[in-house]
């Protein structure tokens, strides 16, 4: 039974101001999206995942991808919000698969049974979508390089994200560290200590606006604003001191302040970066934030050496981890 694995990915700088031309860094992590599929012979791709079952006959394949593509033109066009694309997540799995047939160009009949294990929090600004469509694009489809199934992810992952950046796709299916500017991706080399002690991630549960949304409104308020070049200056400052193998502490930290200031991180997580701060360390959010609601999915944190998110007050629903890389990029795992 074949199986796909993709990695998730945690951002270090850059969210938001990637979608206007700077640069973002982002590390796939070790947490994964898995998916075994077992061909049969019914006519139908049935998916099983977290107790649930989403059953599609295969002539119905098509006419989603297209019902879905003239929803995004509506998107587009302003007469359908982000949020309506998508009736329910299954269809973001049946229009990959789909489009994996019609890419590679190949008479695939993809029949049979896919079940998906993830330990990628969903809604947490981990790259879950973008694993999901990564690993299913490599189970049905063949793509003759690696920038080729990082474009098709992203034009997936468009239906979930709208005017999002390439930044998921780059991560889950390169690996390790990616820079993202407008459309080039760089695979960055990591020092020999990786990120180096300290690192956690903490998910403060899924926000109350997706990702798409989020990024809608970012766009309303601050699309023009000279905000985008702090952005950019602070990224290099990262980007130069992760290389060098320095304390990212100070870099952290200016991106949490704008990331304040275009209105991504709610309170309570306002209040626990600034409760770091007092302790030596530095905190921000990684991904889309939100702009409703206190949760605000992704955090990174960077703790002094003993110290663990445990000794932190944290809400009873947080959970965190380790941060740890992973250097691979999607791929097929041996039977």
């Amino acid at each position: 039974m074949p199986t796909a694995c993709a990695p998730g990915k945690i951002i270090l700088s850059g969210e938001h101001a990637v979608v206007y031309g700077s640069p973002a860094l982002a590390l796939a992590v070790d947490r994964h999206m898995r998916i075994h599929y077992q061909p049969d012979k019914l006519p139908r791709l049935s998916w099983h995942a977290q107790e649930r079952t989403h059953v599609l006959g295969l002539d119905k394949l098509a006419s989603l991808r297209r019902r879905l593509d003239s929803h995004f033109e509506r998107y587009l066009r302003g007469e359908l919000p982000i949020t309506r694309i998508l009736q329910k997540p299954a269809e973001l799995a049946f229009y990959a698969v789909d489009m994996a047939r019609v890419l590679s160009g190949l008479d695939i009949r993809p029949q049979g049974s896919l079940r998906i294990d993830s330990d990628i929090p969903i809604g947490a600004g981990m790259g879950s979508s973008a694993a999901l469509i990564a690993a299913l694009l490599k189970l049905f489809g063949h793509f003759d390089n690696l920038d080729e199934l990082i474009r098709q992810v992203r034009h997936c992952e468009r239906l979930q994200h709208g005017r999002g950046s390439i930044i998921d796709a780059a991560a889950v299916c390169s690996g390790g560290l990616v820079k993202v500017q407008g459309e080039q991706v760089e695979r960055l080399p990591l020092p020999a200590q990786g990120l180096g002690k300290g690192f956690f991630w903490l998910f403060t549960g899924t926000p109350a606006c997706s990702t798409g949304a989020c990024v809608d409104q970012v766009r309303r308020n601050f699309a023009g604003a000279a905000i985008w070049d702090e952005f950019a200056d602070t990224t290099r400052a990262f980007e130069t001191t992760l290389l060098a193998g320095d304390s990212l502490i100070e870099p952290i930290r200016r991106n949490h302040r704008l990331l304040t200031r275009i209105g991504v991180v709610p309170a309570p997580l306002q209040r626990l970066a600034e409760q770091v701060e007092q302790a030596g360390g530095a905190a921000k959010v990684c991904g889309a934030g939100a702009v409703s609601g206190d949760q605000g999915g992704l955090m990174l944190l960077l703790l002094p050496e003993g110290m663990t998110p445990a000794q932190l007050p944290l809400q009873a629903e947080w959970h965190w981890g380790v941060l740890k890389e992973d250097p691979e990029g999607v791929r097929i795992l041996e039977d």
